[in-house]
């Protein structure tokens, strides 16, 4: 159900924002990581009985990965040169 639900909201969003959101998507690990960041830090602050078997530092991992994948595994496609036109 909610496979479909996603899928549905995912082709709405490709026809209307991303001409090519399907390759995007499959490539996005940075977008991924800092929302499994976010997952992973309203988890520790809300459920308490959580924080003895997830350690405190996996939000900043996550996010550090996060940082990683952008920047090295998720190149840009602008130019080095982004002053020309």
């Amino acid at each position: 159900m909610l496979r479909t639900l996603f899928t549905g909201a995912r082709d709405a969003v490709a026809r209307v924002l991303i001409p090519d959101a399907a390759s995007i998507f499959k490539r996005a690990w940075s977008l991924r990581l800092i929302e499994l960041a976010a997952l992973a830090d309203i988890i520790l602050n809300l459920v308490p009985v959580v924080s003895d078997y997830l350690p405190w530092w996996l939000t900043l991992a996550l996010l550090v990965g996060a940082w990683i994948a952008r920047h090295l595994i998720q190149p840009e496609k602008e130019p080095a040169d982004g002053d020309k036109a």
